[in-house]
């Protein structure tokens, strides 16, 4: 086995340690996990990493369902627009994108544009957990015409990312769970996986197709290890200050973010 890929399963912690500590951000991880590191293309990697983030969010959410730690009526609302959205982006928007166009002499692939995007939502999703280390809790969800609209778009936007760049959209879910339904973070957290791991596995079933291309050692053997840290960010969710791990953990991804971008950019400029 290469070193780099032993990097790879080692990182693959991580990931299950961020969804565990605060339901949101392994799914960032993953993308560039298995493409740079075990040389995945990155229109397979987006099925590897709903695979694997499908698979630990729902086994996260395994204990909070048991605990009714989820709000299954006030979230009901909050996954139907994005399951319709996941499907629909997987099926007609990602196939979309041509394989490759020209911009001038410039040739841009689909690959290079998943993970241009992608970089985008990183530095998204980075700057949304530095800016809200502290959330206000709104009233509860009451079914106002407004509030469901809002909640609706939110919807359609994570089953958007979701689809398009393997994002489980918790960086999202979580604060709009708190702020447009009023839900305890603790509880918007452990919903936030369940949400995510719905989504993830309705874009993976309707991308089916592409299951033939997976090496399962890989994909098994990567998501094991998350599991491990899924269970040890859980035990941890409790005792550490959750506010300042996402100020800490957002920087981490502002920095992979610029990493990512500025080596794709590089990449299709000099191709």
């Amino acid at each position: 086995m290469e070193l780099i890929f032993i990097a790879g399963f080692i990182l693959a912690v991580l990931v299950g340690l961020s969804m565990g500590l605060m339901g949101s951000g392994g799914s960032i991880l993953t993308l560039p996990i298995f493409v740079y590191i075990f040389h995945i293309e990155p229109q397979y990697a987006l099925d590897y990493s709903l695979f694997s983030i499908g698979i630990l969010a729902l086994v996260g959410s395994i204990s909070p369902l048991q605990k009714r730690e989820i709000d299954l009526k006030t979230t009901a609302i909050f996954l139907f627009p994005s399951l319709i959205s996941v499907y629909l982006t997987k099926r007609y928007l990602l196939v979309a994108i041509p394989e490759s166009f020209h911009l001038g002499e410039i040739a841009i692939s689909r690959n290079h544009i998943i993970m241009l995007l992608f970089s985008i939502v990183i530095l998204i999703s980075a700057t949304a957990m530095v800016r809200r280390r502290k959330q206000v809790q709104h009233d509860r969800f009451r079914g106002g015409i407004g509030q469901i609209f809002n909640v609706v778009l939110v919807g359609l936007l994570v089953g958007i990312m979701t689809g398009l760049v393997g994002a489980g959209g918790g960086f999202i879910i979580v604060p709009a769970l708190v702020l447009l339904l009023g839900i305890p973070l603790k509880q918007a957290i452990a919903t936030s996986l369940f949400i995510i791991g719905l989504n993830a596995s309705f874009g993976l079933i309707a991308n089916y197709q592409f299951l033939e291309h997976m090496n399962w050692f890989i994909l098994v053997t990567f998501t094991l290890i998350t599991l491990i840290g899924l269970q040890i960010g859980s035990k941890w969710k409790d005792k550490l200050d959750a506010a300042k791990l996402k100020g800490i953990f957002g920087y981490f991804l502002i920095s992979i973010g610029i990493l990512i971008f500025a080596f794709e950019f590089i990449q299709f400029v000099n191709h």
